[in-house]
């Protein structure tokens, strides 16, 4: 028993060095691993504001092409509204007109 208790507290003490040594790597080792993580999020984080300028672009070119497609739309239109139109409106259509219209 004599022996027990002067060997076992040697032993429990080489175990904690040993353990204390192996959390050290493994700390080492993980800050180097959110290095490397850090360094690539920053490199994905500069892909991606470049693609963002890529996305303002086209969707300044969209812009542009939809207000131009609704100023043709509209001139179509108006010139389709000023052809003469054969038909003759009815009474009700020329009514149910005024009342959209608020004149009513």
């Amino acid at each position: 028993m004599e022996v027990l208790s002067t060997v076992l507290p040697i032993v429990i003490d080489c175990l904690l060095c040993c353990l204390l040594v192996a959390i050290i790597v493994l700390i080492i080792k993980v800050i180097g691993i959110i290095d490397d993580a850090r360094l690539l999020i920053d490199n994905i984080i500069d892909k991606v504001n470049t693609v963002n300028g890529l996305f303002k672009v086209i969707k300044r070119i969209d812009t542009g092409i939809n207000g131009v497609a609704k100023r043709i739309v509209d001139i179509i239109e108006r010139a389709i509204n000023k052809l003469p139109s054969n038909n003759k409106t009815s009474d009700e259509e020329i009514e149910l007109e005024e009342i959209l219209k608020g004149k009513r």
